[in-house]
């Protein structure tokens, strides 16, 4: 029996181990898609708009088949009128001599036209079921047409676009606050949520307009730096596209936007802000400013109770920080003002904070997820899909404490007075 079964073993090891790869799909036979741009379409349901590298150096001229390429570009972009999104990629490819992959695809963009239809749910639930696609694609919402975001998705500084993108995205989020890290799988578990609604990363075409080369110079108006949406920076030259700003959901809806502070204020709240620059009045000289390079402590501790169906919120932030400029030169690094320069920036905070909490109650969009910590106070999951948290959140009472404190001076220990032949300035 023995002399059986051994010859038999040997046999199908051999047969498993020299079975082909016919239905391998080799690196050449495809094309990595990087960004791709929805909106409502005209000839059919939904305008799609992919962007792939054209994988041959520079490119001039127009792809076959309704495809444009951007001239001396390396990447090309083709839009198509579909029923779906599968739908709308199988008639890409009748054009391709490659088959369109999603695998390496960064960036999924809705058009504002789009998001405030309420149809981004209906477009998200088919592609997070494919497989090709990965959760941590960013979900952006174009000031604009989708179609001409992904258009002007160019390098710029590097060659190659999917890095670029992906740097884009973490830069703005971990160095600045001034965008949300918004993915496909936050925005999807979010829509579906009881408990949080969703937000995305606000995106525009800049067409640098607001840049204004004359004119009168600067006064002694106080500006934040995060007072813009995405699409209104007064700049010049750069990267064309712009992230600055979140757009908020009630469900799959759009239903408004937040500027550069209310996202950072909004992720303070989430604990997701993780550094930024902030500046503030001087607190004795308010015609000028103090630049502070803020990062949070520690996670917010949110408490709740109850007064009937009434629900009250206190939440305490700490937060730390490093001294960058005195433009007065008046000593805040002393033991004596310090708590001055701490106490100014927890004020300023704390307004910012209440006002962005006070906007999304009237835009009935719980994007902080005080839900979360609400539902710890009922025992079961039906008592609390009846209390209908989503539909409460605007009549809760949100309070907030702030503690801040400067651990660091920078490189100086003292802000000197200038001197001049005239004396101290």
């Amino acid at each position: 029996m023995n002399r059986i079964i051994l010859p038999v073993m040997i046999f199908i090891i051999l047969i498993t181990s020299l079975t082909g790869c016919f239905d391998a799909t080799e690196v050449d036979d495809i094309a990595l898609v990087l960004s791709i741009g929805v909106d409502r379409g005209v000839s059919d349901k939904w305008r799609l708009t992919v962007q792939y590298p054209t994988m041959k150096g520079k490119a001039s001229g127009t792809a076959g088949g309704g495809a444009e390429s951007s001239q001396e570009s390396d990447y090309a972009t083709e839009t198509v009128d579909a029923p779906s999104f599968f739908t709308g990629l199988n008639m890409i490819n009748t054009n391709l001599p490659r088959k369109l992959n999603l695998m390496h695809t960064k960036f999924l963009v809705f058009s504002e036209d789009l998001a405030m239809s309420g149809d981004i749910g209906e477009f998200l639930a088919p592609i997070v079921r494919f497989r090709e696609v990965r959760r941590s694609i960013h979900v952006i919402v174009s000031r604009g047409p989708a179609m001409d975001f992904v258009k002007n998705n160019e390098p710029v500084i590097g060659i190659t676009l999917s890095k670029s993108n992906e740097n884009t995205i973490l830069n703005g989020y971990l160095t600045t606050g001034f965008l949300p890290h918004s993915t496909i799988s936050t925005v999807y578990n979010r829509i579906k949520s009881p408990y949080r609604q969703a937000f995305a990363i606000l995106g525009a075409v800049n067409n640098q307009e607001n840049f204004i080369k004359s004119g009168p110079i600067w006064g002694t108006e106080y500006k934040s730096g995060g007072e813009y949406k995405a699409g209104e920076i007064p700049r010049e030259k750069g990267n064309k596209l712009e992230l600055f700003g979140s757009a908020v959901f009630d469900g799959d809806k759009m239903v408004g936007e937040l500027n550069g502070d209310e996202t950072r204020y909004l992720l303070i709240l989430l604990d997701e802000f993780k550094r930024g620059y902030f500046t503030i009045k001087d607190p004795k000289k308010p015609d000028l400013i103090i630049p502070l390079d803020v990062r949070q402590k520690v996670k917010p501790a949110v408490k709740v109770r109850f007064e009937g169906d009434k629900v009250f919120i206190h939440v305490v932030l700490k937060l730390e920080g490093e001294l960058l400029a005195v433009q007065s030169r008046i000593f805040y690094e002393s033991r004596e003002l310090k708590p001055v320069l701490e106490e100014a920036f927890e004020q300023q905070l704390k307004t910012g904070l209440e006002e962005v909490i006070r906007k999304c109650q009237g835009l009935n969009s719980d994007v902080f997820n005080f839900g979360g910590t609400v539902v710890r106070h009922f025992g079961t999951i039906q008592q609390w899909e009846d209390y209908n948290w989503l539909k409460r959140f605007k009549d809760a009472q949100i309070t907030t404490e702030v503690e801040f404190i400067v651990k660091r001076t920078g490189t100086f220990i003292k802000s000197s007075p200038i001197l001049s032949v005239e004396g101290k300035d």
